[in-house]
């Protein structure tokens, strides 16, 4: 799966970053249909139709320092890049405005579909404890699409996707070292609208409003302890930041800042035989002295802003 940012919404570029992704659901429906009509005839579908045409579906894959990264930037807002050399800094804000991006399905390195105008209304990254990577789902939304004879030459850096291992959780305000587990999911609210435009694509894909919430797990220690006491923290309505820090070292690393959450569900899992686990439910909210309800900063090899 390959992606890159459009100049001008619906106008394709060629791909220049790529996912090894573990699927790719984006497909293509026409919106074809039949009125239901009386006119004599046992037949239930005569007139073929095609109204609104959708372009939807998940790409999933996991989650490196710069392969596929884009997805992220592109479901949260707007890159600032610093350094003078290897590693470079991206700062990724929160926008209202996101950018629109051309993907890239190829199929058998035979010949891709080429998804124009898509945007990325939600995102999710997961990090779990076990023999797997951390991975990065988006759902994307598109506008038109394209079959490419040619494909577009993959390419990939050379790197490893994140685990576990690289992973910390600072939670209201303490580091978290008994997690087991985290998701970040951010929802852009995308609205598809269609006009009369002699088109059946639609005209505007519009990112409407912003959620992001999650989950934690962790070893249960205490319901009332100042730093683990996660009960009294949800029970007292506490607020306070989470951050997701994945890091291989100075050159490579992925943080991930939700500045105001709240828990909205606390549950212990008591199983025999096993360790006591917790499983927390937060949500995010913007707090207006913060530049948003989350932002990111990325640090990997490349020179210019996403």
């Amino acid at each position: 799966m390959g992606v890159a940012a459009e100049t001008v919404f619906g106008t394709p570029v060629p791909a220049t970053n790529f996912l090894p992704d573990t699927q790719c659901t984006l497909e293509v429906d026409p919106g074809w249909f039949s009125p239901s009509v009386m006119m004599g005839q046992r037949d239930l579908q005569t007139f073929n139709l095609y109204g609104e045409q959708k372009i939807a579906g998940t790409v999933e894959g996991p989650l490196f320092p710069s392969n596929g990264i884009p997805l992220l930037v592109y479901a949260i807002g707007t890159d600032a890049v610093t350094g003078s050399g290897t590693p470079y800094t991206h700062t990724i804000s929160q926008a209202n405005a996101l950018k629109s991006v051309t993907v890239e399905k190829n199929i058998g390195g035979y010949q891709s579909l080429q998804f124009a105008g898509c945007r990325v209304g939600k995102i999710a990254l997961k990090c779990a404890a076990g023999n797997e990577a951390a991975t990065i789902t988006a759902d994307i939304a598109g506008q038109k699409a394209a079959v490419m004879d040619t494909p577009t030459g993959i390419t990939i850096v050379n790197e490893a996707p994140f685990t576990f291992a690289n992973g910390t959780l600072t939670l209201f305000s303490h580091a978290r070292t008994e997690v087991t587990s985290c998701t970040v999911d951010i929802d852009n609210g995308l609205k598809e609208t269609y006009t009369f435009s002699g088109q059946h694509y639609p005209s505007f894909i519009t990112p409407v409003t912003l959620k992001v919430s999650g989950t934690v797990d962790v070893v249960w220690d205490s319901l009332d302890d100042s730093t683990y006491g996660d009960y009294t923290t949800m029970e007292n309505g506490t607020l306070g930041a989470l951050v997701l820090a994945l890091s291989q070292g100075v050159d490579a690393s992925v943080t991930v800042n939700v500045p105001q959450i709240a828990l909205s569900k606390y549950s212990n899992d008591l199983k025999v035989s096993d360790v006591i686990m917790s499983s927390l439910t937060y949500e995010g909210s913007r707090d207006l002295s913060n530049p948003g309800t989350v932002t990111a900063v990325i640090v990997n090899s490349v020179a210019t802003a996403y």
